[in-house]
Order: structure tokens, then sequence, then C-alpha cells
């Protein structure tokens, strides 16, 4: 349970759903579940990116008490800095990587997954049609699949 207090016992609880997921995510039952991990990992990449930058600033906000091991201060305040610029890179980096789980997320709520007890009609003259046999195939119309009796689920939109 989070203490919304505690980083380190937080980061801890945080690391542990992390690997869980990871452990749960291996196969999905319902590929229509995909849709909502996504969209739960946006919100936690946006969640790490502030406690980067978050971190970044505690970095520098304290450098006047930074020592190293020996009690060099100013060796202290550079390796404080030096955490905070890696820290704000992590940070950008993971605002890049929630662009590209944005985008997936877009992709992944226009897709209608079908009932798996729904055979999938094999490629056939009559769905993709060829002028001639050394031609490939032309991709097949809107409606070519109508009436194949798929039940589907689609979801529209995110929900974050």
């Amino acid at each position: 349970m989070p203490t919304f207090q505690d980083p380190v016992v937080d980061g801890e609880e945080a690391c542990h759903a992390l690997r869980a997921l990871a452990h749960a995510t291996r196969t999905f039952a319902d590929p229509a579940q995909t849709y909502e991990v996504v969209g739960d990992l946006l919100g936690g990449l946006r969640s790490l990116e502030q406690v980067l930058d978050q971190l970044a600033f505690a970095h520098t906000s304290s450098d006047a008490i930074a020592r190293t091991d020996d009690g060099d201060h100013w060796a202290g305040v550079e390796e404080a800095h030096a955490a905070a610029l890696a820290l704000r890179r992590a940070s950008t980096l993971v605002a890049r990587a929630g662009l590209a789980l944005d985008r997936a997320s877009q992709h992944s709520g226009r897709i209608a997954w079908g009932s798996s007890a729904a055979a999938v009609p094999p490629v056939s003259e009559s769905v993709a049609p060829r002028v001639n046999p050394n031609d490939s195939f032309q991709r097949p119309g809107y409606f070519a699949f109508q009436g194949s009796g798929a039940i589907v689920h689609r979801r529209n939109g995110m929900s974050l």
C-alpha cells in the first residue's frame, strides 16, 4: 500500500509492482486487456518523469551539505550536480518513451479484437482477388470479412 509520505518505501513498492507486472504480462488471455495495461503504464511513466525531476532538484537544492565519503565538500557538490544532470537526462528519455507509449495506446485503442472462437477465414481468391496468377495479392476491401460472425469488442479513446 503506498504511503504517499515515504519515498524509500514507495520506491520499493513501485519496483515490486513493476516486477509483478513483468511476470503477469508474459501472456494475455484476452488481448483487449493490453490497451488498459498500456494506459496504466503511460500514467506510470508520467509519474516516473515527475519523480526523476524531483530527485534532480533534491540533489541540487541540498548541495550545501553534499560531501564525498572522504569529506570533500566541492567534490560532493560536483557529484550532486552530475547526478542531477543524469536524472534530468533520464527524465527526458522517459518523456520520449511516454510519447512512444502514447502512440502505441492510440493504435491499440483502434483494434477491435475478435472472439477466439471465431475462426479467421483463409485467404482465398474471393478475399484477395488476383488479376492474373503472376500478380501479388491486392488488398481486400473494407467489408471483405463482413458476415463472418466474429464478435468484436472495440474501445475508443484512452483511459488514464
